[in-house]
């Protein structure tokens, strides 16, 4: 697959182990960054909202017939619908100031793409990632992820109090409520998908993005202890 990328402020270019070549691209919008492939929807049975519809979904089928994140993932699955979990994959992923690459698996490289496809949706259960996707990490670790969500939660509790807003919430609970949600947006969405492919690498590629979901709430603690350090000389100077 290929488009345009001459106006793409983020590109994902992937050599298969068959030697195909696939390209994604993402433009900027108001809102943020937005998949530009998925302007070229051909709607599927599969991505009704009604199937396998996420128990905490918030959306109705008249005002939103299809699922937001299975009508941008309906691109990558007709590139990826028989790949297995542990085929080798060059990855190079250009924005407008670096290029990031990596020989990986396709589990793996599905995986970073597909968290970038979900945040960028329309879906009411992601839209706490639009700020993430748009300084996107591809491929980061458990440790890169936990500290830019953390951020990414008190930023906005902050401007929340800048827009006068009540129940601020620097306790990281409304975070952890954010992942309980993503697990369950995970779960069927797994469902969702055994319905479009024929191979596993992009069910795995859900699998390894709940890990996190899952895992959260017993090792933020353990996270957070891992980043106190870091920040101990900023703790004790910080000048009343």
């Amino acid at each position: 697959m290929s488009t345009n990328s001459s106006k793409s402020v983020l590109t994902y270019h992937l050599t298969l182990s068959d030697n195909r070549t696939l390209e994604y691209h993402f433009n900027q919008s108001e809102e943020g960054i937005r998949l530009v492939e998925a302007d070229n929807l051909v709607p599927e049975n599969w991505m009704a909202l009604e199937h396998h519809q996420c128990s905490n979904c918030t959306l109705n089928k008249k005002e939103q017939p299809l699922c937001p994140i299975a009508t941008n993932l309906s691109v990558l699955l007709k590139d990826w619908h028989d790949s297995i979990s542990y085929d080798e994959v060059e990855l190079n992923v250009v924005s407008k100031l670096r290029t990031t690459s990596a020989t990986t698996t396709a589990q793996k490289a599905l995986s970073s793409l597909l968290g970038l496809i979900m945040a960028t949706s329309d879906c009411p259960r992601t839209q706490f990632f639009r700020p993430m996707a748009q300084f996107h990490l591809p491929l980061a670790s458990s440790e890169e992820t936990s500290f830019r969500a953390i951020s990414t939660h008190l930023i906005t509790q902050f401007f929340r109090k800048l827009d006068g807003q009540k129940n601020i919430e620097f306790d990281l609970q409304g975070l952890l409520d954010i992942y309980n949600n993503m697990h369950t947006v995970n779960v069927f969405l797994k469902k969702r998908l055994e319905s479009a492919v024929e191979k596993d690498a992009a069910l795995n590629a859900v699998v390894i993005l709940d890990l996190f979901a899952i895992t959260l709430p017993t090792y933020l603690d353990d996270e957070l202890e891992k980043l106190k350090p870091l920040f101990s000389i900023l703790v004790s100077n910080i000048e009343t």
